[in-house]
């Protein structure tokens, strides 16, 4: 009993209980519309901007099932700086305007530049949505396909 007590103590400390790691979840960028456009020229990361309502059932989908893959998260995470606008604000209403959006969900995929390259409409499986966003990828080059560990010389 004491053995067990230690060992959890042990691993309680040593973080191998501690909660998903922040790659396992879709880091959706926290400030303005403006200062994210500013950040994608900054980082020279292509952008994703998700278009979705509280009301909206495939949007609550997407969340639960898409944007909550730990694969799909690692894999956007690395290659693309991540917009969350919901249409009911304000502020999301004039981004609606913009990119002419007319169905949601709605993902916008762009340059660094913030200039759009698809619209990606309705819900997207997972793997769909990657399989995508490479074959995007390699018809307008948004994201580099060298992995980091690449860069490493012997």
């Amino acid at each position: 009993m004491k053995l067990t007590l230690a060992l959890a103590l042990s691993m309680l400390v040593s973080g191998a209980w501690t909660s998903a790691p922040e790659s396992s979840k879709v880091s959706f960028y926290g400030g303005s519309y403006d200062n994210f456009l500013r950040e994608a020229k900054k980082q020279h990361k292509p952008i994703l901007i998700d278009f979705w309502a509280g009301w909206c059932g495939p949007c609550k989908k997407m969340d639960n099932e898409t944007f909550s893959n730990p694969d799909l998260a690692a894999f956007l995470n690395e290659n693309f700086l991540i917009y969350k606008v919901d249409i009911d604000s304000f502020d999301g209403m004039e981004i609606v305007e913009r990119f002419n959006v007319k169905a949601f969900p709605t993902i916008v995929v762009g340059d660094y530049r913030g200039n759009e390259v698809s619209q990606l409409k309705g819900f997207y499986y997972p793997n769909y949505l990657e399989n995508i966003l490479e074959d995007l990828n390699e018809t307008h080059q948004l994201y580099s396909n060298i992995k980091k560990e690449q860069y490493v010389m012997n």
